[in-house]
C-alpha cells in the first residue's frame, strides 16, 4: 500500500534539556522530540559499542529535515484528521545525510504515553517542488528491535539492563524516565539513486536518505514523552 504525506518545515528554537529526560512525569505537551545526527549516538557503554553509543563530535552524519532543511526537531501537533477514537498517528520526514554508503538508526524514548509505537519508512519517491511530496510503503517498515524492553500491556517499559549504563548505582529513577532503545537490525542502504539526493560538501559527495517518522499513541491525560532518532554509519 503506498502512501504520500506532504512535510513543510517547521523547525524549532526550543531547546531540551536533558535532565528531563531523567525526571519528566508530566506536562503540557504530548511529545517532545529531538533528533541528533552523530558518528556515535546517545548513552555511553562502556563494554559494548554496537548497542550504545556516546554523542561524540565532530560528525560526518546529520539528520535533516525535508528537502535536507536543517532540522533540530519535530513537530508533532495534530489536528482531528490524525486520530481514530483516542489513538493519534502522525507522520513526519526526516533525512539522513551522510557520505557513508551505510548507516544504522537507533530510536531512544521515555514511556510515558500509553500505546507509544514508532515506525520508520523508506521513501521511495520524493518531489522536488515546494511541497516535498514523498511516497512511501506502509506495508514496509524498516526491521528493528528493543534491546531492553519489558513489555506490558498498553504501555513500554525499559527493564535494568542499561540502568547502570545511564545513572551508575543512582536508583531513585522514576520507571518512565528509564529509556528504552530501538535499533534497526540491519545497517541501511544510502540511497545513490537519484541526482536530487546528491550534494557536495567539502569537496566530499553526501548522500541525503529520506523516511518517513511515524509516530502512534493513545491520548489519555497530557503527559511528556522525549524521543531521540539517532544516526550512525557503519
Amino acid at each position: 500500500m503506498s502512501e504520500e504525506i506532504e512535510m513543510q518545515d517547521k523547525q524549532t528554537k526550543k531547546t531540551v534539556n536533558r535532565k528531563k529526560l531523567y525526571y519528566s512525569i508530566a506536562a503540557l505537551v504530548v511529545v517532545a522530540v529531538l533528533l541528533v545526527g552523530f558518528s556515535f549516538a546517545w548513552f555511553f557503554n562502556k563494554t559494548d559499542m554496537a548497542t550504545l553509543m556516546p554523542i561524540k563530535e565532530p560528525s560526518n552524519i546529520t539528520i535533516l529535515g525535508p528537502n535536507g532543511s536543517e532540522l533540530t526537531s519535530l513537530d508533532l501537533n495534530y489536528t482531528a484528521a490524525d486520530k481514530n477514537g483516542n489513538t493519534v498517528t502522525v507522520r513526519r520526514v526526516i533525512c539522513v545525510q551522510s557520505a557513508a554508503d551505510k548507516f544504522k538508526l537507533e530510536i531512544a524514548h521515555t514511556t510515558n504515553l500509553k500505546g507509544l509505537t514508532f515506525k520508520l519508512y523508506p521513501v521511495s519517491s520524493n518531489g522536488t517542488d515546494s511541497g516535498y511530496t514523498y511516497s512511501y510503503n506502509a506495508a514496509n517498515p524498516i526491521e528493528g528491535t528493543y534491546i531492553n524492553l519489558d513489555n506490558k500491556k498498553d504501555y513500554k517499559y525499559a527493564n535494568k539492563s542499561k540502568h547502570n549504563n545511564n545513572y551508575g548505582d543512582y536508583q531513585s529513577v522514576q520507571t518512565h524516565a528509564e529509556p528504552l532503545y530501538w535499533l534497526t537490525s540491519q545497517p541501511l542502504n544510502a540511497d545513490k539513486s537519484t541526482v536530487e539526493n546528491q550534494v557536495m560538501i567539502d569537496g566530499v559527495q553526501n548522500h541525503r536518505t529520506y523516511y518517513v517518522c511515524e509516530v502512534t499513541w493513545t491520548e489519555t491525560t497530557k503527559e511528556t514523552d522525549i524521543f531521540y532518532i539517532l544516526a550512525q554509519t557503519a
